[in-house]
């Protein structure tokens, strides 16, 4: 659930960071833009006033050195530049630089003035920048003296400052109060749902289909909630119905094996009347020298022993046959494979002898013990043995041996180990490949 959780939490950060990097982004962006349009704003008003005030003085001036001469000219621009931001120069051009009225413009401004057209330029950076704007004097002929206006644009740089400091906190606080805003909707409306649909998945990943999701609102995620009740619903209705069809199938395959079991029962009762014939024919006749009394004590007792061997081998085949026909489920110990197999060849010998069939049996090596259920292991052998005889209708021979071998689980190579291999073949046609496919399907034959 750690793992969710977290999983959760850094898809909601990087949510969260993403819309509040947007919205910041465009914040900033606007607030540039309109520093920018508010400072060229600025800077062409000051260009304006700056204009206008050098046109008026380059008339009045040009008037004022004419009538009243140069004196009366500076004195106006002294008196001008004392209650003014705009401060006024009377400079000239074609004068050398050691001289006071001297400028330094490049030479396209300067072609500009001879043309009377007005030129500016900004001076310096920062808080020492200036604004200069050059008219020529008004009907001079050629050009030779131009006003020159200017004005400090710290003012307006101080101000873009502080703009942009503005900028910066706003888009701290607007960073900030985005943050939380997003990181709460983000984690009611977003990192929970998911969080708590993901821990439903792995329930059902899990098998555990008791739990329903209950999510608020309408929206994708209380959708997929829905889908995953309905599913829900959907996987335990099918766990049932299979439930319900595996134990029908189990309990037929029980009956069928029951029936398969009784049927080998009946074919090995002839056999099995045989051999009890046999043994009761030793008992009776035994008996009758007992009752006679003819014999010797001695000849007594060994006919009471024999009618006990007699009885001993009557009570182990109607043993076997029962144990054969009793069947159950598995009960595993550990026993010799070559008892079992004997036991069962011994069984059917008769049944083999009726059809012409020769049971030889290899040597079997001592103490091959395995751990197994006996009875099973019988039906097997008997089933094989059976299905061998059937398949030889005009006689023939079966061989049955145990040997020792290494074998591994299939598909796992490096698993070997000691195991006891049980072969039992015959001299019959062999199957055809359509029924060899099917050779492994229960009660197919």
């Amino acid at each position: 659930m750690a793992i969710i959780a977290g999983e959760t939490m850094r898809l909601a950060r990087k949510l969260i960071l993403a819309v509040v990097l947007g919205m910041l982004l465009i914040v900033i962006a606007h607030d540039y833009t309109a520093v920018r349009e508010d400072t060229r704003d600025y800077q062409q008003r000051i260009a304006d006033d700056v204009a206008t005030l050098g046109y008026g003085l380059s008339v009045t001036l040009a008037q004022v050195v004419r009538g009243s001469g140069p004196a009366a000219a500076e004195a106006l621009i002294a008196r001008r530049n004392l209650d003014s931001r705009i401060r006024i120069r009377w400079v000239a051009l074609d004068v050398p630089p050691t001289d006071q009225r001297a400028i330094d413009l490049p030479e396209p401004m300067v072609a500009a003035l001879r043309q009377g057209q007005p030129t500016r330029i900004i001076r310096g950076g920062d808080s020492a920048a200036r604004l200069f704007v050059y008219r020529a004097f008004i009907n001079e002929a050629p050009v030779h003296d131009v006003v020159e206006a200017s004005e400090s644009l710290a003012p307006m740089y101080q101000r873009a400052h502080r703009r942009k400091l503005g900028i910066v906190v706003e888009s701290v606080v607007i960073l900030v109060l985005a943050g939380v805003a997003v990181l709460v909707l983000g984690l009611r409306m977003i990192a929970r749902p998911v969080q708590q649909l993901v821990a439903q998945a792995r329930r059902i990943g899990t098998g555990d289909l008791s739990q329903r999701l209950q999510l608020a609102g309408h929206h994708e995620l209380s959708e997929l909630a829905v889908e995953m009740n309905l599913m829900c619903d959907r996987l335990v209705a099918a766990r049932d119905e299979l439930a319900a069809e595996s134990a029908a199938k189990l309990t037929a395959v029980e009956q069928l094996r029951h029936a398969d079991r009784l049927a080998t029962v009946g074919q090995l009762a002839s056999g099995v009347a045989h051999e009890l014939g046999t043994p009761l024919n030793v008992v009776a006749g035994y008996a009758k020298m007992i009752t006679s009394a003819e014999g010797t004590p001695g000849e007594d007792r060994d006919s009471a022993r024999i009618i006990a061997e007699q009885a001993s081998r009557m009570t182990a085949i109607i043993r076997q046959l029962l144990d054969f026909a009793r069947g159950g489920k598995p009960q595993l110990h550990t026993g010799e494979l070559a008892v079992v197999a004997g036991r069962t060849v011994s069984m059917l010998a008769h049944l083999a002898t009726q059809r012409h069939v020769e049971l030889q049996i290899q040597p079997m090596p001592q103490g091959a013990r395995v751990r197994m259920d006996e009875g099973q292991m019988q039906q097997v052998i008997t089933n094989l043995v059976l299905n061998a005889i059937q398949a030889m209708p005009d006689g023939g021979r079966i061989d049955i041996s145990l040997e020792e071998a290494r074998a591994s689980r299939p598909g796992q190579p490096a698993s070997q180990r000691d195991c006891v291999c049980l072969s039992i073949a015959d001299q019959g046609a062999g199957m055809a490949p359509d029924v060899m496919a099917h050779i492994f399907e229960p009660f197919f034959t």
